[in-house]
């Protein structure tokens, strides 16, 4: 069970883009759980970008039209320890690296950075719904034919909501997104476009204005995320963020990162 952020240690302050050791340098770095010699972002470009609490809803979707209010308070409790030194999580320019104690006093070591929000385009079907199937590539669809698995034929049923056919969805850090909602002094994401094609974000895009607040995830009743492949195949399309993870305000031992 996560434990709650009682104090956090500043380790290292990284830049968003230079030479060396940059945020934009480790994301490029990014992996695919079942593709490891992808790196998504390899060729991508990014760009830092603040949303008002209206564009959030506005201009953002979403996988999963579910936050947790747990969640949110934990946020909510991180930022404040982020203020005490004079660092804003939901308006950073910069990265860090650091240490995080809970209430049991283990330390674990984080990256924090702004929310991820990848832009890019789905066609529409001739039902008026998203069509997948061409941005599934070569190696993605031999994968999925070697473990006898395809498109989720649920996706074709879903109703476009894309805006010019483009969509700017949350890939992490919805739970701190959401609390710039509520607070209303917005967030700023890095947005990332031009990924590696072929492999898709592993869930559909839903509308931001879709979005619930629940207790806990307990509460939760059914699934809210809709695979773009049938499971457990949308496994192989997760992002492996570098080391340390991104943390949204739980606790959590490193093992658990790559999970």
């Amino acid at each position: 069970m996560s434990e709650s952020c009682i104090r956090i240690d500043i380790v290292k302050e990284i830049p968003f883009v230079g030479n060396g050791d940059s945020l934009v340098n480790r994301l490029r770095k990014v992996s695919l759980k079942g593709f490891p010699d992808v790196k998504i972002y390899k060729d991508a470009s990014f760009a830092l970008q603040t949303l008002s609490s209206d564009e959030i809803i506005e201009n953002l979707h979403t996988p999963q039209p579910h936050v947790y209010r747990d969640k949110l308070n934990r946020v909510s409790s991180l930022r404040k320890l982020f203020l005490e030194k004079g660092i804003d999580i939901l308006h950073l320019n910069n990265a860090y690296d650091f240490i995080a104690e809970d209430n049991r006093h283990v330390r674990t070591n984080w990256t924090m950075i702004s929310p991820v929000v990848e832009s890019f385009g789905i066609p529409i079907n001739s039902r008026g719904g998203f069509n997948y199937t061409p941005l599934i590539g070569r190696r993605l669809r031999a994968k999925l034919t070697e473990k006898e698995l395809d498109v989720n034929p649920e996706v074709a049923n879903i109703p476009y909501t894309l805006k010019e056919d483009t969509c700017n969805l949350i890939n992490d850090g919805s739970h701190r997104i959401h609390c710039g909602v509520e607070s209303k002094n917005g967030i700023k994401v890095i947005k990332i476009a031009g990924m590696v094609g072929g492999f898709p974000y592993y869930a559909v895009p839903q509308l931001y204005s879709n979005i619930k607040v629940i207790k806990d995830r307990d509460q939760k009743s059914i699934e809210t995320k809709i695979h773009v492949v049938e499971a457990p195949g949308h496994k192989d399309l997760y992002r492996l963020f570098p080391s340390g993870g991104i943390m949204s305000g739980d606790v959590r031992s490193d093992n658990r990162l790559k999970e």
